[in-house]
């Protein structure tokens, strides 16, 4: 199997979605599958910007487009090219030019079997479906979050109506060309149909976010310790306002269950840490920074909880990639979810966890007391047991979905 694979974010830089798209070339180079990436540099906030292992493997193999920003009039200049070549003038189209005349220099070298495009933007599917239609190479085009005009309140983008309409006539084109579309979970799939209906009578497909692969992981065996340390691994962005949860430790620690500490590993904002005083939770909540993803790994599994904490949403139709970690690491999993969506479904359907409702203060409040409960008896891992909820997302699975479409 050949496949040529276009991301704009990807390795070496060490972020979230450029990990899932990292895991899982990895994971099909191990299946001895010959992937070919585009991709380009990430000048967004990442854990690395180089080359380490265990991503080496990927390297020699990734394409990666780089370019002088210009001055006033270049810029202006390739701008003006790149959208007469691409199409649309949408943002990334100086990048997707470029991609696509790499691209197809390397189809004139190799013949691919599929094109595969990924997030974190919308701006690959554009050159994922100029490449389809030159060449008629099969094309799966992939969606980890809403595309940009139908992200739901409170991460709704504000676009002018001319780039609204400019944006969703160059994703229903997309949508509407690739062979098959596919999405990590169903609830993202159902928020795509709901907004383009005719996807209903397409291929579509949930192919969810890989787990590492198990060679690379690093296995420690679990000890309870002195408190119940849980971890909040990723940034906590304006979003995800954690005040409920903090509101619930609090007054679990009035009420004499004090034997606990929650770890915020990654960026946080100034509204979290006036949180934490206003709460006086100083002695409860830690800030510990930020980690390389592999180091984190091995870090995490000295926790007895990974915490999930989303945004409030009408539904939840996110799959956050940490959600794959956590259930690798098999601790449980307390989510703090919108009462309707993925993260419910699913820990509903395989355990691993407990879900609480991210509006009910006491909901929280009852969920961590029933961990903490679990952890003084020294029965988490018996009451929580992750296997089936990590069977969903283990490389050799989402590898075998691959096979079944390809």
């Amino acid at each position: 199997m050949k496949i040529l694979y276009i991301a704009t974010g990807f390795l070496p830089y060490t972020f979230s979605e450029n990990l899932c798209n990292g895991k899982l070339v990895y994971a099909m180079q191990l299946n001895g599958w010959d992937v070919d990436v585009i991709s380009k540099v990430d000048e967004g906030p990442t854990y690395s910007r180089e080359w380490k292992e265990p991503w080496l493997p990927l390297k020699e193999n990734c394409h990666e487009i780089k370019y002088d920003v210009g001055g006033k009039f270049e810029r202006r200049f390739d701008l003006l090219k790149s959208m007469l070549l691409i199409g649309y003038p949408v943002n990334g189209v100086r990048w997707a030019a470029k991609a696509y005349k790499v691209a197809i220099k390397l189809i004139k070298k190799n013949s691919y079997d599929v094109i595969i495009t990924r997030s974190p933007n919308d701006i690959p599917h554009i050159v994922g479906y100029k490449l389809s239609k030159k060449f008629g190479i099969k094309w799966i085009a992939n969606w980890n979050d809403p595309a940009s005009t139908i992200w739901p309140e409170p991460y709704t983008h504000k676009f002018s109506k001319i780039k609204t309409l400019i944006l969703n006539s160059y994703n229903k084109k997309c949508l509407n060309s690739a062979d098959i579309n596919t999405f990590p979970s169903e609830s993202l799939m159902k928020h795509f149909i709901e907004y383009y209906p005719f996807l209903k009578n397409k291929n579509c497909a949930v192919i969810p976010h890989i787990a590492m692969p198990e060679s690379l992981i690093h296995k420690f065996p679990y000890i309870k310790k002195d408190k119940m340390y849980l971890c909040h691994s990723g940034n906590l962005s304006k979003e995800r306002n954690p005040e409920l949860l903090f509101r619930a430790i609090r007054k679990l620690i009035d009420d004499g269950y004090n034997k606990l500490q929650l770890d915020v590993m990654g960026q946080v904002n100034d509204y979290t840490k006036d949180l934490i005083k206003k709460y006086n939770l100083d002695d409860y909540v830690k800030l510990v920074g930020s980690f390389p993803y592999i180091q984190a790994l091995d870090k995490m599994q000295e926790y007895d909880v990974f915490v999930l904490l989303e945004a409030k949403l009408e539904k939840g139709i996110f799959f956050a990639s940490k959600f794959t970690d956590y259930a690798q690491l098999g601790r449980p999993i307390f989510a703090i979810s919108p009462s309707v969506g993925f993260a419910k479904d699913t820990i509903t359907k395989y355990g691993g966890g407990i879900y609480t409702d991210n509006t009910n203060e006491e909901d929280i409040k009852y969920g961590l007391l029933k961990l903490y409960n679990s952890w003084q008896n020294n029965k988490l891992l018996e009451d929580f047991p992750s296997d089936n909820l990590y069977a969903n997302f283990s490389s050799d699975r989402i590898i075998n979905l691959y096979k079944s479409i390809l």
